[in-house]
């Protein structure tokens, strides 16, 4: 049995989700340095100083490392060398600490986050925040328009300004082509009208006629008819064709 399993080291994270007190022997917290890898790490007090922690992580150069615990709010709050930390109390059951100078405070909703590095991922925010996979993250634009933070990017938060995002149900695209041009809408259907309409330049003299798949044969798409851009029916590509010579 290895020393994190150990039946004398309590779960400091499993007591908080049972809503029990610790039992007594050694207890077992996440840790992170300079990112969000976390690995286990045992302590040997309930009550551990700041200090105790970043050596338990097996980091002897206290006074070069900043350490913080990760609220049920996800907070980072800051925990000082010689500052007691409570594991129940406080539900502390994951740290992470920075070897890195200038820290970097920024808000994601109602949530406190610091950083270590001048640029943090798409991905770390989310992960940090605890952001469900429905949302989009924004870097709130104060009287201006919040830039969406694309999936797999970084953002610089060395610039100015920069120490606010903000999270809203990510918008569902959806994609068809017209003479080989990609379009994409919000809308899961549109009418051959409003297709007509995202075409720069329509020729009025002209229908737009939807490909078939399979032995399917093309067919002219009205005006008022709606059309279903759901996946599941796949790639819908459309072609405008002159009106006298189609059918």
């Amino acid at each position: 049995m290895s020393i994190i399993e150990s039946h004398d080291i309590d779960d400091v994270e499993l007591a908080v989700q049972q809503d029990r007190p610790l039992r007594p022997g050694r207890y077992r917290v996440s840790f992170a340095l300079d990112g969000v890898d976390y690995s286990p790490i045992i302590l040997d007090d309930p009550v551990p100083l700041g200090r105790q922690i970043l050596k338990a992580a097996g980091i002897n150069d206290i006074d070069g490392h900043s350490l913080f615990v990760i609220s049920q709010e996800s907070d980072f709050e800051d925990v000082r060398a010689d500052e007691p930390v409570v594991l129940r109390d406080r539900l502390a059951h994951q740290f992470i600490a920075f070897s890195t100078d200038p820290l970097y405070r920024l808000k994601l909703d109602d949530s406190r986050i610091v950083w270590g590095q001048p640029s943090i991922p798409e991905s770390v925010l989310r992960s940090l925040a605890g952001i469900d996979d429905d949302k989009a993250v924004f870097l709130e634009a104060r009287g201006g328009t919040d830039k969406l933070i694309e999936v797999g990017t970084q953002v610089d938060l060395t610039a100015e300004g920069v120490e606010r995002f903000i999270t809203a149900k990510a918008k569902t695209s959806y994609f068809f082509f017209v003479n080989g041009q990609r379009y994409e809408t919000e809308k899961k259907k549109l009418t051959g009208a409003q297709i007509k309409a995202m075409v720069p330049g329509w020729d009025e003299t002209h229908d737009l006629a939807l490909e078939g798949h399979g032995d399917e044969p093309d067919r002219t798409i009205g005006d008022d008819e709606s059309i279903s851009l759901d996946p599941k029916h796949g790639v819908r590509r459309f072609s405008s064709v002159p009106k006298a010579n189609f059918g």
